[in-house]
């Protein structure tokens, strides 16, 4: 069997991902795990004091939204895992991916990106993530999300 890992962030590119990673664990009869990656990078440098509240606070966010994948997902008639990581995320996803011996990730797209030419942010990330683990990665864009809705109904 083969694990499908669906990376969350947030936003119309990520629900449209879960989507589609329900749909293909479906399908394809694999195990799905949804993953938030806490990247310390994003979260910066607070004052020392609040430095724990706010890392607890993209704990909960973090789980929050992966808590909401998974229901989808139950609705679909799958049960999935969540995962929360702490680091870069390209190396966290990565490191995850080979963990689980992910055979597939799905990837969100921020909105207003463009996959005509393969070069924007999001591209570059899942080629290089894909040349490193040698897991087939799929981009999945927010256009594609309400197609999906009208699709499916979870």
């Amino acid at each position: 069997m083969g694990v499908i890992v669906c990376a969350t962030r947030g936003g119309e590119g990520s629900r449209a991902a879960q989507l589609t990673a329900i749909q293909f664990a479906r399908a394809e009869d694999h195990q799905l795990v949804f993953l938030y990656v806490v990247d310390k990078h994003i979260i910066g440098e607070p004052d020392e004091t609040l430095k724990g509240a706010v890392h607890a606070e993209f704990h909960w966010l973090g789980r929050v939204m992966l808590q909401i994948a998974c229901q989808r997902a139950e609705r679909a008639g799958l049960i999935a895992e969540m995962a929360i990581r702490d680091g870069s995320v390209r190396d966290e996803i990565e490191r995850f991916l080979r963990e689980k011996e992910a055979t597939r990730l799905l990837l969100g797209a921020p909105r207003h990106t463009s996959p005509v030419f393969g070069d924007d942010a999001i591209e570059q990330f899942a080629q290089t993530i894909e040349a490193d683990t040698g897991v087939r990665v799929q981009v999945v864009r927010p256009e594609d999300y309400a197609a999906l809705l009208e699709e499916i109904r979870y």
